[in-house]
């Protein structure tokens, strides 16, 4: 039988071990068919058959980001909108910070909430205070949420509808930052953010987003990714109504898979759900639980075993989430047949996730369950072995380009130890591809590049030249790697006859390019099942969803 389609004159990257370059790849039935040279490609040629010629582009595998949050992509003028307030988003100094929050003020009545995301304390020169807050938005509550996700900034009218007072105490796991004086900073860390969740919309509130507009925004956000060549990602940490949203999205022809790991408070849900024939959605996989049990790096509060440089006396905060809890999570994870992904940062953390899982591996063996730590961001020696012998896989960070300045805080000597994917990679332990969007922007060449450059963008400074991965190497990271982790390898992440055929044709080689150019490498298309859902037509983008 011919195939449907046949893409020639290409410059193809299989990912694949046994046969690692090809020039042309033939797809029926949204299948791959056969992989090989232009003429060995005729004898699948038929009358209908659909003929791409590639130009001697790259093509590669669908882009898959293992972990991530994916968010509705409204207009950040509009009054439901958040601000990106990141240095992507165009903020460089104090100056243009406040000058955006007073924009947005300037456009909403009084009462109505400024919310915001992805400032960089490395990039304004320190993090912002209530007092600076209050006087740029003097008639309305302002959030602003740290580019960690781990920290953010109010001003004092959001402090007070969150109700929290000068006699609140701190929560466990968390911080309501204070002067001397008692009084508050306006900074709050990691758990010690729930109070401002209502205020911000989030759950039966006044200021939720209608749902129109969200959905909306949500097929403006995966839009988003298939021009980054995305055709799969997996969203850490969700409850049953994000899955449900997803369902709807799917149900509508959403060609990017979702590989949806659950919240570890929704664990019962996900026991008793994730077998029902109403979940049964092509493109929908629900069998993990994400599990906090640390911190964040970029946002300095993981929990360390020796103090950060910038202060003799701070370890970092101590997880809200302890370790027997932790334990049991995992077991009832083990038990039930799910796979566990754990946030962890700090080398105590990691320390602490790789405890359980070793005790859970003894008392409830089950071969490959593929235990992952999220993030895994300051290691050791130790950690590596662990990890290796546990046969633990990890999805480290790879946002150095975006927030390398922030690790200063951690001291040079650590350096190397931060984000460790070549010390994974030599050791045999799996990694995937993540961004962590929205901590840092799910461009994946963007992300390609830091992995092989490790320079950071602010100050051009390359933290742990040694962790360096090479192009190809960062690109089985994105393909193969985070299919491994998703237990998809035997369905994607290489152009191999069988797999799906999904794939992302870009402009160069970024193999064959500066490494400091590969974030610029336009992407030319996605084709995901072997229909092409996004194109770059002239510099404009065209999509089939």
């Amino acid at each position: 039988m011919p195939a449907d389609l046949i893409i020639t004159n290409a410059r193809i990257k299989t990912m694949d071990a046994r046969q690692p370059t090809a020039q042309a790849v033939a797809v029926r039935d949204g299948r791959i068919l056969a992989v090989g040279t232009t003429a060995e490609m005729a004898q699948w040629q038929g009358a209908a058959t659909r003929r791409f010629d590639a130009e001697g582009h790259t093509l590669l595998p669908g882009f898959i980001d293992t972990h991530m949050h994916p968010r509705p992509a409204i207009d950040e003028m509009s009054p439901y909108g958040t601000l990106d307030v990141s240095a992507e988003g165009g903020i460089h100094n104090k100056a243009e910070f406040f000058a955006r929050i007073k924009a947005k003020a300037a456009l909403l009545p009084a009462g109505a909430l400024i919310l915001g995301r992805g400032y960089g304390d490395d990039i304004l020169g320190g993090h912002p205070t209530m007092t600076e807050l209050d006087a740029a938005a003097p008639n309305h509550p302002v959030i602003i949420m740290h580019s960690s996700g781990h920290r953010l900034v109010a001003n004092s009218a959001a402090f007070a509808e969150a109700g929290v007072t000068r006699t609140t105490p701190d929560p466990a796991g968390g911080q309501f930052e204070r002067h001397a004086s008692g009084a508050f900073t306006g900074r709050v860390l990691e758990a010690a953010q729930s109070p401002f969740g209502r205020v911000m919309g989030l759950g039966p509130s006044s200021r939720s987003t209608p749902e129109a507009v969200k959905t909306e925004g949500y097929r403006q956000e995966f839009r988003n990714f298939l021009s980054y060549g995305l055709t799969g990602i997996a969203d850490a940490g969700i409850g049953p109504d994000k899955a449900a949203l997803y369902r709807t999205l799917l149900g509508e022809g959403l060609p990017v898979t979702i590989y949806a790991m659950l919240a570890a408070d929704q664990i019962d849900w996900l026991i008793a759900n994730r077998a029902k024939p109403e979940w049964a959605v092509p493109g929908l996989t629900m069998r993990t639980i994400k599990i906090f049990a640390g911190n964040s790096l970029s946002g300095q509060t993981a929990l360390l075993y020796e103090p950060y440089a910038t202060d003799p006396h701070y370890f970092g905060l101590e997880p809200k989430l302890q370790p027997a809890g932790l334990l049991a999570l995992v077991r009832k994870s083990q038990s039930a047949g799910l796979q566990v992904a754990v946030h962890a940062n700090g080398d105590r953390e990691i320390d602490r996730v790789l405890a359980a899982f070793g005790t859970v591996a003894a008392e409830l063996p089950r071969r490959d369950a593929r235990m992952r730590i999220e993030h895994a961001s300051i290691t050791n020696p130790g950690i590596i072995a662990r990890a290796k012998a546990l046969d633990v896989c990890l999805a480290p960070h790879s946002y150095i380009l975006n927030h390398g300045a922030k690790l200063e805080a951690f001291g040079a000597q650590r350096f190397d130890w931060i984000e460790p994917n070549r010390h994974a990679i030599n050791a045999g332990v799996c990694i995937g591809g993540t961004s962590d969007h929205p901590v840092s922007p799910p461009k994946v060449l963007e992300r390609i590049q830091s992995l092989v450059t490790r320079q950071a963008a602010s100050n051009g400074k390359i933290y742990g030249p040694d962790q360096r991965l090479t192009p190809d190497e960062a690109l089985h990271a994105f393909t193969m790697g985070s299919a491994y982790l998703q237990f998809e390898e035997a369905e994607r992440g290489s152009i191999t006859p069988g797999k799906r055929a999904d794939f992302v044709m870009l402009a160069d080689d970024p193999a064959q390019v500066a490494p400091d150019r590969i974030a610029s490498i336009a992407v030319l298309a996605t084709i995901v099942g072997g229909r092409t859902v996004y194109e770059n037509v002239k510099g404009k983008p065209r999509f089939a969803w």
